[in-house]
């Protein structure tokens, strides 16, 4: 599975010159018309140039611009200006961390792991477009497309804390001096140190040989369109030619987004960054419980119960009068039925649902009894090499009742080792077992309400909101309580309490004040106690982004003004219309 860097610097950086990309201006393929420079921006210290091409522009617009058409109101002239200057943004950013890092694109001052991972990016991104028209060929859907590797991506966190003389100071702890520290080759090194557009080019094109006639005409799909983007260009159009410009700017694209990439991290382990107080931490919280405050109980705000379903993680403040719904969560093991078995049991439910006299109760749940003992669990190991968890064969023929009484025993030690050690085990068993994708790497568990009438505000089905109130035990829950096996339409459930949506300070509501030894509560407190990302590390990072937004902005007008940028307006003014 292909791991992407995320976050590249301000927008600018999240400019993609990708092949496939967005809407189009409909203008001539001529060699002249698309390599027009439209901009130049050069160092005023060491006169070093980088020009933007007319064909950058139209990439940039494609690619980007036309969103701000389409979506912001931005007339076309406007989208066609911002996207030339996110161009020139992303090519001082360049120019700058080249110089700052003493690296180029020919891959002066790269290490070999930094030259590996780049055309380790190209080989990824040839295969990746190839699947594309892949899918097109075999006519693929979205959901055939979906990826089916299980990864628990977890959370790591970014600060700590610590006291010093009586009070609590943070200590940032993610520095992340290497990018390419979880970066492991998948191919063979030499291949990419010998950085042979040819070898790449052959090894690619025998790839295809060696598969099915559908990757074959993928291929030549692939190379048609490649062609056709450069008619009238009078480039040669033989197969390594065309693919070899192909890689060279899949090339490009690697290069300057890791340069990008390189520099960004390197801006974030500036101190001046995380100079975050507990204080700010205590005071943005604060903020958060007023506003849901105000919104659900002063403003009365009738969207409370979706919201808190739908979005829990975004509610601060729980209503906590008689008459208000009570939230909980859970956490959900899915042993699903397969294809077939789901077939099955469709067609019993509706015989069911027709009986005309002829088929009775007896017999009805008869066939679901043995219909259920059919399902089998899947069983998974974590690959530490890959972060996939991946299926292995069961060799012991574990049966879901197996399952069960594992979940039982291990659950059983977990809750004398606390809450956290709870929500550790309960994650291992959704990875080990479970097919309930929703909770792969979920920010909250299931939410399930129960109003003052006793009935469940829920959008699940009967039995999963049975079982859930069940664990709920009008607020007498002990989280990690474990449900029987719970019957469904999907297959069978074994549902986990994991806690009642309530507020983490008394009396907050009336005084919206906390003390600077809220921070423990903060720090301590799991937002989701499957994870081990509490309350104190959602609240750093919004401030440290939001710090690192403004430096971002600060920095980038700071760096123009080392740059003198000409625009050729006359060149690109035909993109207006």
């Amino acid at each position: 599975m292909k791991k992407k860097f995320a976050g590249i610097l301000m927008s600018f950086c999240l400019l993609c010159m990708g092949l496939l990309a967005g809407c189009s201006l409909v203008e001539p393929n001529y060699k002249n018309y698309y390599n027009q420079v439209v901009a130049v921006v050069e160092n005023k210290t060491t006169k070093e140039k980088s020009e933007i091409t007319k064909r950058d522009l139209i990439s940039a617009y494609q690619s980007y611009g036309y969103t701000y058409e389409q979506y912001y109101g931005y007339t076309r002239e406007e989208a066609v200006k911002y996207s030339l200057e996110l161009l020139e943004n992303r090519k001082i950013t360049i120019m700058t961390a080249e110089s700052e890092f003493g690296i180029n694109k020919k891959g002066d001052g790269l290490s070999d792991k930094e030259k590996t991972y780049l055309w380790q990016e190209v080989v990824d991104s040839l295969n990746e477009n190839l699947d594309i028209y892949y899918d097109n060929v075999i006519g693929a859907t979205d959901e055939e497309e979906e990826n089916s590797d299980i990864t628990f991506e977890g959370y790591e966190k970014n600060a700590t804390i610590e006291e010093q003389d009586g009070r609590y100071v943070i200590k940032k702890t993610n520095t992340e001096e290497d990018l390419l520290s979880k970066f492991h080759p998948t191919v063979n090194r030499d291949f990419y140190k010998e950085e042979d557009h040819n070898l790449i080019y052959e090894n690619f094109r025998d790839n295809v040989i060696n598969s099915n006639d559908d990757y074959k005409k993928a291929f030549d799909n692939y190379f048609k369109e490649l062609k056709a983007m450069e008619y009238g260009m009078g480039l040669s159009t033989d197969a390594p030619s065309v693919f070899n410009r192909e890689i060279d700017r899949l090339y490009n694209v690697a290069y300057e987004n890791y340069v990008l990439e390189k520099y960004s991290y390197s801006n974030k382990n500036l101190d001046s960054l995380s100079s975050i107080t507990p204080a700010q931490i205590v005071n943005l919280y604060t903020s958060k419980v007023k506003a849901s405050y105000t919104q659900y109980v002063l403003e009365e705000d009738s969207a409370y119960d979706t919201n808190v379903q739908e979005s829990l993680n975004d509610v601060y403040y729980f209503k906590n009068d008689d008459s208000s719904t009570k939230f909980f969560t859970v956490a959900n093991v899915l042993f699903k039925f397969t294809d077939e078995q789901q077939a099955q049991h469709d067609a019993i439910v509706a015989k069911m649902e027709k009986d005309d006299g002829g088929y009775y109760h007896e017999q009805y749940e008869q066939e679901l009894d043995k219909l259920y003992s059919q399902i089998t669990p899947v069983l998974r190991q974590y690959n530490e090499e890959t972060g996939i968890y991946e299926e292995v064969e069961d060799t012991n023929n574990l049966t879901v009742e197996d399952a069960y009484n594992k979940m039982v025993i291990a659950l059983s030690s977990a809750q004398a080792e606390g809450i956290n050690k709870v929500g550790d085990t309960i994650n291992e068993f959704i990875y080990t077992y479970g097919e309930d994708t929703g909770m792969f790497n979920a920010e909250s568990n299931y939410v399930v309400g129960i109003d003052s009438e006793g009935n469940a505000v829920s959008s699940f089905v009967e039995s999963f909101n049975d079982a859930a109130i069940e664990l709920y035990n009008n607020g007498n829950g002990q989280i990690g309580d474990i449900s029987g096996l719970v019957r469904s339409e999907y297959g069978i459930h074994v549902l986990f309490y994991t806690g009642p949506c309530v507020n983490l300070f008394d009396g907050i509501d009336s005084s919206f004040t906390l003390n600077e030894n809220a921070i423990e509560t903060l720090y301590n407190t799991r937002v989701n106690i499957l994870v081990d990302k509490t309350y104190f590390d959602v609240l750093y990072d919004e401030i440290y982004a939001d710090n690192y937004a403004y430096f971002e902005n600060a920095n980038m007008n700071f760096l123009r003004e080392n740059y003198n940028i000409k625009e050729y307006g006359g060149r690109f003014d035909d993109l207006y219309e």
